[in-house]
């Protein structure tokens, strides 16, 4: 049987000299209890693996990723309500100079991703996102989670990939964790991770860990590793 391992600072130090400072006065991050315990893939490893050297090109490029998740005429509906609005308000404040058409399709593509209606929620807690070892949280990607999500989704599906519906262009054997810290209280809008397919239905994912979009990255502090996960 598998056993959970514990972050530890001298684990966290050794996977990231530095990482524990921070620049631009960001809160320091607390280290969180995120287990090292590896789950069965979802496809034997040498199926990925013909799969990633057949297709590199359609993987890499995303053009076969697809999420079965809200449809516009959820989404409209939604757009329409005090909840959505406010939304609408945080996509613009994040980028005021976008038009309103620009605005709506980032609204329609972040809100697709769940296979339910997203419920506002005032957090001054952390948040975490996971991502390939050895690369970079995106400035402005939405979507992230909680360290209590990902030691629910280690424990019950066959890969965190499948947990949260993630492309073969973002599987890898391990993650790094990387924690943000919201300036104050801000609006968060969780909802459950849709399903995905991908290469015509090759690869599938279930989904169904909660995740917590953010259309405002200003009001979060920058993203600081604190850990790794296997997949």
């Amino acid at each position: 049987m598998l056993k959970p391992y514990w972050l530890a600072a001298a684990v966290l130090i050794a996977l990231a000299p530095g990482a524990w400072v921070q620049a631009d006065d960001n809160p320091t991050p607390v280290p969180l209890p995120i287990p090292l315990a590896a789950a069965t893939p979802a496809m034997p490893a040498q199926d990925i693996d013909a799969l990633r050297a057949v297709h590199a090109r359609e993987i890499n490029d995303l053009s076969t990723f697809k999420t079965m998740g809200l449809q516009r005429q959820a989404i409209d509906p939604y757009l329409d309500s005090a909840e959505g609005r406010q939304f609408l308000r945080e996509l613009s404040a994040a980028d005021p100079a976008a038009p309103a058409e620009t605005i709506y399709a980032r609204a329609l593509e972040q809100l697709a991703s769940g296979a339910t209606v997203p419920t506002l929620q005032p957090m001054a807690a952390a948040l975490v996102k996971i991502v390939p070892q050895g690369q970079n949280v995106s400035p402005y990607s939405p979507y992230f989670t909680t360290s209590a999500q990902l030691q629910l989704a280690s424990g019950r599906c066959a890969s965190l990939a499948d947990c949260f519906g993630l492309p073969l262009k973002s599987e890898a054997p391990l993650y790094d964790v990387y924690q943000i810290m919201p300036k104050g209280t801000v609006n968060v809008f969780i909802s459950e991770v849709a399903p995905t397919q991908e290469l015509g239905g090759l690869v599938r994912r279930k989904g169904g860990a909660q995740q917590y979009l953010l259309p405002n990255r200003s009001l979060w502090s920058a993203p600081v590793l604190i850990g790794t996960i296997k997949n």
